[in-house]
């Protein structure tokens, strides 16, 4: 009886209430931690299956870039191209001046070829022009001499031994003047073509005469019948670009870039690194899904497995293997796909996630590896597909037996 405590009915009441209310808490915690147990316990399940059923294998896109280098040495006037332009064919990229042109231009000692070329056609011209006359000339005569020794034969004056020589002649000077005439017409059209586009020893004829640079040639108005144009030669994206108009250009430095439309043209593929503990989940008969982001995604198949390797880059080893020389797999997009163009940048990073288990790689046809054979070489039975050797070894097969001709009479 000492323990004994009296409790009121209203202090029973307060007591169960306390105690009700400690079990609802009890069971809300015991609710939130097995909600949070079977979050992490899905998780877990879904990141062990995706494993289980997928391989991921990190890689990044390659595309080849166009870069427009110059084929020699140029002086560069003006480009007529931004970065973000559209191109098409024919479009002009930039304008140039042959350097040896500009240089032999201003050397004062020295005279272009050109030039002598093109006094040569006007010599020429001037000559063939000057003899076609003199051979009208020498035919008219003859003609006369003609007429006179007819006169002469028909009063018995002479005998027609001259006049059979005086015809000799005129056939001769006929035949020659449709020789130059054609010597003439061919001059004609062939000077258009040599036609002299700079003048010679032209550095005094600029504005200037006191410090004469190859360049000043270049802002002449006569010397801008000498420019050359560079055009576009296919539907291409400009880039970048490089060049500095007004300056000096060597052979085959870099003026701009531009990325062509048809991507496939510019060996469009992906490069996936296989680690060699990963070697058994890809096979030359491996289709992928090439992830870029959790929105862009795309489908491809193997083309190349294990030609060469590469080291892995630093980000993407594993501290756990000492092992940082991948396999290199190069994978082709599949056909009928369309993705944003920025998703194929050279080099942007992605996942290839491979199926460990596809019952396509049974039914692709092509053979699941390449196989070397010491002495004998890569056989050519393990790079053609099983239906392909197949078809041989009947069509050997039935060449031998059609060949019935005894050994010993080849």
């Amino acid at each position: 009886m000492k323990n004994f405590t009296y409790r009121s009915f209203e202090e029973k009441e307060n007591i169960e209430t306390i105690l009700k209310r400690r079990k609802r808490k009890l069971n809300r915690q015991q609710i939130l931690s097995g909600c949070i147990l079977g979050v992490i316990l899905v998780t877990l399940a879904l990141y062990i299956g995706h494993h289980l059923y997928y391989t991921e294998l990190d890689g990044y896109v390659h595309v080849d870039a166009n870069k427009v280098r110059t084929p020699f040495d140029i002086y560069l006037d003006s480009v007529y191209v931004h970065t973000g332009d559209f191109v098409e064919p024919g479009d002009t990229l930039y304008s140039y001046y042959m350097l040896d042109m500009l240089v032999d231009n201003a050397n004062p000692n020295e005279e272009p070829a050109m030039i002598a070329v093109g006094r040569n056609y006007t010599l020429q011209h001037t000559i063939a022009v000057q003899e076609i006359e003199v051979m009208k000339v020498r035919i008219e005569e003859l003609r006369k001499q003609i007429l006179a020794e007819d006169h002469n034969i028909s009063f018995g004056l002479s005998d027609n031994s001259h006049k059979l020589d005086l015809q000799r002649q005129l056939r001769e000077a006929e035949a020659k003047l449709r020789a130059l005439q054609g010597e003439l017409d061919a001059l004609r059209r062939s000077q258009p073509e040599a036609r002299v586009l700079y003048g010679g020893n032209s550095r005094f004829r600029n504005d200037s005469t006191l410090v004469p640079q190859i360049y000043d040639d270049a802002r002449s108005a006569y010397m801008r019948r000498a420019i050359s144009y560079r055009l576009a030669s296919d539907s291409s994206l400009i880039t970048d670009v490089k060049a500095p108009v007004h300056m000096i250009f060597f052979k085959e430095e870099e003026i701009l870039s531009k990325q062509h439309l048809n991507l496939e043209a510019n060996n469009l593929k992906v490069v996936a690194y296989v680690p060699i503990n990963k070697m058994h989940r890809i096979n030359n008969n491996s289709r992928a899904e090439v992830v870029v982001n959790d929105d862009v995604k795309f489908t491809a198949s193997v083309s190349v497995l294990g030609t060469r390797t590469e080291m892995i880059p630093e980000n993407l080893r594993s501290y756990f293997s000492k092992k940082n020389t991948a396999v290199i797999a190069i994978l082709t997009l599949d056909p009928g796909q369309t993705v944003p163009l920025w998703s194929l940048a050279s080099g942007i990073p992605v996942t290839v996630r491979v199926k460990n288990y596809n019952a396509e790689k049974q039914d692709c046809g092509k053979p699941d590896y390449l196989w070397f054979t010491t002495g004998r070489g890569t056989s050519a039975d393990s790079i053609r597909s099983p239906q392909e050797t197949t078809l041989m070894q009947q069509s050997s097969k039935t060449s031998t037996e059609n060949d019935t001709t005894p050994r010993d009479s080849i």
